[in-house]
């Protein structure tokens, strides 16, 4: 088979950069990255720092780009307090289309990323594990317009698609919305140098109810046979690390792993909480000889408001992935472990 080049929408974020990497670590693939920022990451041929709201242009660059084959679509428009509106991120994906498909050239296959949200885990609970053949729960949501847009656009088309549905993304980035691990880093580091305990941020039921996360490792290997493996094409997947968990059983772990003691549950709203942390997040950072990330790029904390506030289970079943032949599988404890050690190796949490 030819080559292939990955156009890789919405580079500069965790999942963006993560899967950046993973491509140039194989051999057949050629990648671009598109963001309005640059991506930090290495292995990108070639960058586009590209407005998908701006249509104009959109048509003009997307059109001289003959040679994509995979577009993996990770881009959302977030606005304040983690809204996301219907509108503008299906417009991003019509404008990308519009623009791609004038190009007249090789695109095999558009892999959109979607998630838990689909069935309604930020509404209340739900089915779980949730099945990719649950029906949709009453609601709007932008995922669904965009997966209408998506089946529509491409009959009678040449390329296939592809939607996965991940749930909390959790690897290592800076300036990334959706990032809980670097979210609890930040944290932990602050109730440490305040000589706190760890109080668990939300309520009991979140501290006791049921999860699964997604390791953006894990993901990348999913994208990749998700938008090559035939047996995938125009079908949707949950794609989560495979176990489930309660914080009340790995909040002592995080706390160990940041020498601090474990303290009660104590719901509180971290986007209060941290509107005036900055001096004690500073003071931490020069002490342990961090690289001067802004405290305000290591987390969203009304994005963590909403891991912690939700009070019911929230997991979804692997089985038709792994029925279609991907069977990787990640431990969610030793991910976690992992994840922080990586955070100290590259000096950005203490």
């Amino acid at each position: 088979m030819s080559r292939k080049h990955a156009l890789v929408v919405g580079a500069s974020g965790l999942l963006g950069t993560n899967f950046l990497r993973h491509l140039a670590r194989q051999d057949d693939w050629e990648t671009t990255s598109l963001s309005r920022r640059p991506p930090d990451a290495a292995g990108s041929a070639r960058h586009i720092s590209l407005d998908l709201l701006d249509r104009t242009a959109c048509l003009k660059v997307l059109a001289s780009l003959p040679d994509i084959t995979h577009v993996f679509y990770l881009s959302r428009a977030v606005e304040g307090k983690y809204t996301i509106r219907i509108g503008p991120n299906v417009d991003m994906l019509r404008n990308l289309l519009d623009g791609l498909e004038r190009a007249n050239g090789r695109l095999r296959h558009v892999q959109i990323m979607h998630g838990l949200k689909w069935y309604g885990s930020r509404l209340g609970p739900f089915r779980t594990p949730a099945k990719e053949s649950d029906p949709r729960p009453a609601g709007a949501n932008f995922y669904y317009d965009q997966y209408d847009f998506m089946v529509e656009r491409q009959k009678g088309k040449s390329w296939t698609w592809s939607s996965l549905r991940p749930h909390f993304v959790c690897g290592v980035a800076v300036g990334s919305p959706s990032n809980i691990m670097s979210a609890i880093g930040a944290y932990a580091t602050i109730l440490k140098e305040m000589g706190w305990p760890l109080f668990f941020p939300g309520p009991a039921e979140n501290f006791n109810a049921i999860f699964t996360y997604t390791s953006v490792d894990l993901l990348a290997q999913a994208m990749v046979w998700a938008a090559t493996d035939p047996a995938c094409a125009n079908d949707s997947f949950n794609i989560v690390n495979g176990d489930y968990f309660r914080w009340r059983d790995l909040w002592p772990n995080i706390a160990a792993l940041y020498g601090i003691e474990v303290g009660p549950v104590r719901p509180m709203q971290l986007a209060d909480f941290m509107r005036d942390k900055e001096p004690v997040w500073q003071a931490a950072a020069a002490r342990h000889g961090l690289l001067g990330h802004r405290f305000a790029d290591l987390a969203d904390w009304d994005f963590a408001d909403t891991v912690f506030g939700a009070t019911w289970d929230q997991a979804a079943s692997v089985v038709k992935a792994h029925q279609r032949g991907f069977s990787p599988m990640i431990d969610t404890e030793a991910m976690m472990a992992d994840i922080i050690a990586e955070y100290r190796r590259r000096r950005i949490l203490p």
